[in-house]
Formats: structure tokens, C-alpha cells, sequence
């Protein structure tokens, strides 16, 4: 029993060491999560206005004519990473093909420039989407492993110390009476 509570104690040690980590690492993922939700913003606005002003300065058919008539294909590979043994998904663009198909005399200029902040734009909305998820996973795993530590600590090691404390009581109170036993009979062996 002695050598499960001193597992039982290493395991707790590791296991809160464990989460102390995850949680810095937390912390410093939300606040790449908050520069590039800021960064994702910042290009959502640019291109909003880029198409706010296509729209106004072109006729309505001939703004959703030359929306219609761009081809794009965006490819997407998925790798596993690891932040303290915990596997998280890492996007990387592997295919990115943007064609304008569209007359450019009747499309505003500004669509070009748009359609050229396309790629940074996804890029962006990408990497915010992987550390989204990456914090996503990563809070579940802290959660799991603080009750893991709270069990140890709350539940585990105290109910093994309570078990040993009382097998320990057992045999002292066996000890004495054996030894009062042992002096009965030696007094009984005196007295004939």
C-alpha cells in the first residue's frame, strides 16, 4: 500500500507539472488566437471595402457577372503536431488557384485588387481556424487531466492513506496483544 500512495504521489506531481504546462501554453495560444483574429478582421474589413466599392461603382449585373465568372480552388493539407503530447491539426495551403474569367473593361479595378488579397485573406482565416481548433482540443485535454489531479488528490491518496493508517493501527493493537499475551503466559510460567 505504501509503495501505490508513493506512485500515487509521483503520479500526482507529474500529472500537475503536466497541467501547469498546458496552462502556460494555453495562454500563450490565446493570445495568438487574439492576433490573428485582429490580423483576419483587419483583412475581412479591407476586402469588404474592395467589394463595397466594385459594387457601387459597377452596375449590379455586371458586378455579379464578373463574381460569377471567377474560377478558384483551394487545397487544404491537414497535419497532426504535438503541444505536450497532445495531437493538434496544422493547416498548410497546398493548392491555391484563383482565375479571373471576367471582362475586365466592365469589372471595377478594385476587384483586381481584391481578388490579389484573396490568398492572404485565406491564409489568414486558415491559421486562425488551426489555433482555434488547436485551443479548442487543448482545453479539453486540461480539463481531463485536472480531474485526473483532483482525483489523485482528493480521492486516490487520501483513501490510501486512510487504508494504511488503519492496517497500521490493526497491527499495533495485534502487536500489543500479543505482547500482553506473551506476558501473561511468561507471569503464569513464574508463578508454577
Amino acid at each position: 500500500m505504501r509503495k501505490r500512495l508513493a506512485l500515487a504521489r509521483r503520479g500526482h506531481k507529474l500529472l500537475q507539472d503536466k497541467l501547469e504546462e498546458m496552462m502556460r501554453r494555453f495562454l500563450l495560444l490565446l493570445k495568438d488566437v487574439d492576433r490573428a483574429r485582429e490580423e483576419f478582421e483587419k483583412r475581412t474589413l479591407a476586402i469588404i471595402k474592395d467589394l463595397l466599392y466594385c459594387r457601387i461603382t459597377s452596375p449590379l449585373s455586371d458586378f455579379s457577372q464578373a463574381l460569377s465568372q471567377i474560377d478558384s480552388k483551394v487545397a487544404i493539407e491537414v497535419a497532426i503536431s504535438k503541444i505536450m503530447n497532445v495531437k493538434v491539426p496544422a493547416f498548410r495551403i497546398k493548392e491555391f488557384r484563383l482565375e479571373k474569367n471576367y471582362d475586365f473593361f466592365k469589372a471595377s479595378g478594385q476587384l483586381d485588387v481584391a481578388m490579389a488579397e484573396a490568398k492572404t485573406y485565406i491564409e489568414s482565416l486558415i491559421r486562425l481556424a488551426q489555433l482555434l481548433k488547436s485551443l479548442d482540443i487543448l482545453s479539453d485535454e486540461i480539463e481531463r487531466t485536472r480531474r485526473r489531479v483532483n482525483a489523485l488528490e482528493y480521492m486516490l491518496i487520501p483513501s490510501l492513506e486512510e487504508t494504511i493508517r488503519h492496517i497500521t493501527q490493526k497491527l499495533n493493537e495485534l502487536e500489543r496483544s500479543n505482547l500482553v499475551r506473551l506476558m501473561r503466559v511468561k507471569e503464569i510460567v513464574r508463578s508454577h
